[in-house]
């Protein structure tokens, strides 16, 4: 068997287009400690009718939905100022996902808003920033 070529989460990160070049410049925007990529989905349309094979429902596929994103950050006073700025843009932001292997993962969304969790007494302050995603993402593997 032979050895698996899994990656670590560990060197990860998330950025945002701040020039778009050429080359186009993406820059971090803080310390992210969680990133969910978009997660596109299909969506299905009921084709069956009264003659349908075998008694049995039939679909096709209709739109895609890109889905959404989430990254969590922890609190800096610069990373949530930008997430404030990138939530007050009104039109879409380009954003990156940088893999610890070198391939990437590049979409462009809307940022829906900017919550922070709750601030206990032992914990590091975090808070998140949900991207509804427009268009489908693009992978690109590690050349």
């Amino acid at each position: 068997m032979a050895a698996s070529e899994a990656t670590i989460g560990l060197g990860t990160t998330f950025s945002y287009q701040t020039d778009d070049g050429p080359p186009a410049v993406y820059t971090e925007i803080g310390e992210a400690v969680s990133i969910q990529p978009p997660q596109p989905v299909r969506e299905t349309v009921d084709v069956t009718h009264l003659a349908s094979p075998n008694g049995t429902r039939e679909f096709r596929g209709t739109l895609r939905d890109p889905g959404e994103a989430e990254v969590t950050f922890n609190f800096t006073d610069a990373a949530y100022a930008t997430a404030s700025t990138l939530f007050m843009a009104d039109g879409v932001t380009k954003f990156r996902i940088e893999y610890p292997d070198g391939g990437t993962e590049d979409f462009e969304g809307i940022v829906t808003g900017k919550p922070s969790e709750a601030i206990e007494v032992d914990s590091v302050r975090r808070f998140s920033l949900p991207i509804k995603v427009t268009g489908l993402p693009v992978y690109t593997p590690d050349a």
